[in-house]
């Protein structure tokens, strides 16, 4: 299982959703919050399974094929990692502790050192790259504004402790490039 889920994450089209990112979260999950359920693990390494930037059902899609290639394993354990997977769209505030941590290890990289940030923003529009400079600059500029109106970016408080200051300069850097044309 583990080497097929691997051999997703190599996929073509991949910049920043790569291995490298799972392996990211699982760090940045170890910073939060050094012990959780399995679940939370599970949950990281098939949150971006399937990748498409072109879909909107990408994290649907990965808790399907997580429950598909996980069958044999602890159906319960299972189970209670779908939701979390599901968290990682971003389009509500997690309502457990198990989803906050899975999504603020997600969004870590906002909260990156500036010179990472800038990788990651660069690799991501790799992957848009199908998508016109303008448009691009027009859709990202509302993802990094839905972030910065956020009361609080990150759900945890070690995720704030790390990451909050730094993501928003690192997202407000990025914003202003995008308004201004040069990001």
């Amino acid at each position: 299982m583990i080497e097929r889920l691997r051999a997703r994450y190599t996929e073509p089209h991949r910049r920043y959703h790569t291995w490298v990112h799972v392996e990211a979260c699982l760090a940045a999950r170890e910073r939060i919050a050094p012990s959780v359920a399995p679940e939370v693990d599970l949950a990281l390494y098939f949150h971006d399974a399937i990748y498409d930037p072109r879909a909107h059902d990408n994290e649907e899609r990965s808790a399907a094929l997580m429950v598909e290639e996980c069958k044999g394993l602890d159906e319960a354990l299972v189970r209670r990692a779908v939701p979390l997977v599901l968290a990682t769209k971003h389009a509500a505030t997690p309502d457990t502790e198990e989803a906050r941590i899975v999504v603020d290890a997600d969004l870590s990289i906002l909260g990156a050192d500036a010179a990472t940030f800038d990788a990651y923003e660069r690799e991501v529009r790799e992957e848009y790259a199908f998508v016109d400079d303008a448009a691009f600059r027009t859709g990202r500029a509302h993802v990094l504004r839905s972030f910065l109106d956020r009361d609080a970016i990150y759900g945890t408080a070690a995720g704030r402790a790390l990451w909050e200051a730094a993501a928003r300069a690192n997202l407000e850097r990025s914003l202003s490039r995008l308004i201004s044309g040069r990001g």
